[in-house]
């Protein structure tokens, strides 16, 4: 009776960890510190961005940057940059422009080397597919409870995913793709359809209209030929300032805005990529501008900056961590902002798996936000090892308890710490301990349940796996008793 009762137990945490292994597994990462919710942010609560497509900051600025030789090609860009603020030697990731995109959303060209599709429709000879299975900036606005929403003018749907569109970068994401909840955050940006004619993005410059349907991030995609990837169908307009003409319309309106003009609010505008020219030095330097009210007026800055940097800036500002070491690293550009001093410096890390055996690889990665970079990242696994990066594979050799620690020191010689005490879970064994009750042992000589269990659903293998069991118990109790 006692090993009924035994086998009924065992059975029934089996059937749970079924249940379990039949659920999509979550992210077992997890954080060691949490984010507080609904922060203020650094410079700004507000942040509009638009992306622009293939010029460089000498074409568009022309003389007016110290080392472009060709004259201006974006008048209105050009006073734009007078007026607030101009990054000289902000440069592109790679080219073409997709890779630029998943940069400025997730903090790395996830390999992505050619202009492809989200998901794998359509997906034939003609259209590589390339969906991104990883987090971006909008998971990190979400969990610090911060609302986003991503605007694309002509966009092929009212609003939802898509994979037959480049045009929004949070389409290529699989965790936004697959959500409907979170689909519903893209959406087009107008009513009426722009073409190959000046776009006029109604329904975006409508929700910024008030605090109550603006977003605390707010990306924009204009059309094609409004993003100025000029062409024989772009019309309408000269063709030589198609961009320009377009941010004339557009940006005054942003600017002019409920929530720019009552509101902490600031707009970003940059290019993808450009035509690999700098005013000095080598790079694809290319036009990215800060305006708003939150923003210096006449500011121009010669600091090397990527497309990382503008998540290290949302990530300093908001008091994010980062996503990837490329944005760990990368400068923010709080130069731009009135009151953009370094913010407080933390420290976090996420360890995977979280629950780990003896002998089992951890990757341990570090999340910083704050203080001024580069950081030193110096790691203390509490079994005698120590070792330097953001990112640490360690194994454990023994089973037991040990406290992780995480120094991370600044620039300004800073210094923050994060720590976890981690439990190590000796390797299970399959063999019986004395007195005790294995059902792998019993069932081991049941081929009936290999074919099963190698077949069938885990739960009712696990089931039909119980009944041979107990029919076996059964028939050495029945043989018991005839003697």
């Amino acid at each position: 009776m006692r090993e009924i009762v035994q086998a009924l137990f065992v059975l029934y945490m089996l059937m749970g960890i079924a249940i379990v292994a039949d659920t999509p597994p979550a992210n077992n990462q997890q954080y060691i510190s949490s984010l507080a919710a609904l922060p203020q942010g650094t410079s700004f609560d507000y942040l509009v961005t638009i992306i622009m497509e293939n010029h460089s900051v000498c074409s568009i600025e022309g003389n007016t940057v110290i080392g472009c030789a060709s004259s201006t090609i974006g008048p209105y860009e050009t006073e734009l940059a007078k007026n607030y603020t101009l990054a000289t030697h902000y440069t592109s990731i790679t080219h073409p422009s997709l890779p630029n995109y998943l940069a400025l959303a997730g903090g790395s060209t996830f390999s992505v080397t050619t202009d492809c599709f989200p998901t794998a429709n359509p997906c034939n000879s003609n259209a590589q597919c390339c969906p991104v299975s990883a987090t971006s900036i909008v998971d990190r606005l979400e969990q610090a409870g911060l609302k986003w929403k991503a605007y694309a003018e002509d966009y092929p749907s009212g609003s939802g995913c898509t994979g037959l569109t480049s045009q929004l970068p949070y389409n290529y994401f699989q965790n936004i793709f697959y959500n409907v909840t979170r689909c519903a955050r893209l959406v087009k940006a107008n009513s009426v359809k722009a073409g190959t004619n000046i776009g006029n993005p109604d329904l975006f410059l409508k929700d910024l209209g008030s605090t109550a349907t603006a977003s605390n991030f707010m990306w924009l995609t204009p059309t094609y030929c409004d993003q100025w990837v000029v062409g024989p169908t772009c019309s309408g307009a000269n063709l030589t300032r198609f961009g320009d003409i377009y941010l004339s319309t557009v940006v005054p309106r942003i600017l002019n805005s409920t929530v720019f003009r009552t509101q902490r609010a600031a707009l970003f505008i940059v290019y993808d990529e450009g035509v690999n020219t700098c005013p000095s030095g080598h790079g694809d330097c290319i036009y990215a501008v800060w305006a708003g009210p939150q923003v210096r007026r006449g500011f121009t800055s010669d600091t090397s900056y990527t497309h990382y940097s503008f998540l290290s800036t949302i990530e300093w500002n908001w008091g994010l961590y980062n996503l990837t070491s490329y944005d760990g690293s990368a400068r923010p550009m709080n130069e731009f902002f009135i009151d953009g001093q370094p913010s407080q410096l933390k420290a976090s890390f996420t360890d995977n798996p979280s629950n780990p055996e003896a002998g089992q690889t951890i990757v341990f990665s570090a999340l910083v936000n704050g203080g001024a970079k580069p950081y030193l990242y110096n790691w203390d696994f509490g079994d005698g090892s120590l070792e330097r990066g953001q990112d640490i594979a360690h194994t454990y050799v023994r089973a037991g308890s040990y406290v992780t620690t995480l120094k991370v020191i600044d620039a300004a010689r800073l210094v923050s710490i994060a720590s976890l005490t981690l439990t190590v879970a000796a390797v299970p064994s399959s063999s019986p301990q004395p007195g005790g009750f294995c059902l792998q042992c019993r069932i081991k000589n049941i081929s009936a349940i290999s074919l099963l269990l190698g077949g069938l659903p885990v739960v009712l293998s696990l089931a039909i796996a119980f009944a041979a069991l107990m029919r076996s118990h059964h028939r050495k109790t029945r043989r018991r008793l005839a003697r």
